[in-house]
């Protein structure tokens, strides 16, 4: 009996299937602050840097998973679930990457961060 998929048919339906994984990473992703001295801070101190992920962020009692992130032009419209010094709240986020700068607005309004290196 002949196979269904030839070994060529398989290895490109992989490529097809992990394209995704290979997608360029977006822009927001990485360590965030409001001055340099603040990229030193580890994440159990109070002033910690903001670790932005792909699909989510950290900082210090603040932890949220995107829901989705939904490219706007240059910028991101996401929709996250966070859990803040242990309550927990839906938000939406825009977030704009220009210059090493990151800028995160929400409903109270918007804050700037520079890039850690």
């Amino acid at each position: 009996m002949k196979p269904i998929f030839s070994r060529l048919s398989v290895a490109a339906i992989v490529a097809v299937i992990a394209t995704p994984a290979l997608a360029q990473t977006p822009g927001y992703v990485g360590t965030w602050a409001s001055d340099p001295a603040q990229c030193r801070v580890s994440q159990e101190e109070e002033n910690a840097p903001m670790v932005m992920r792909r699909d989510g962020y950290d900082q210090h009692e603040a932890h949220c998973k995107f829901t989705t992130v939904t490219p706007k032009g240059a910028d991101w419209s996401v929709k996250a679930r966070c859990t803040v010094e242990g309550s927990a709240m839906n938000i939406n986020l825009t977030l704009a990457v220009a210059g090493g700068r990151l800028t995160v607005r929400d409903e109270h309004g918007a804050s700037t961060y520079q890039r850690c290196r």
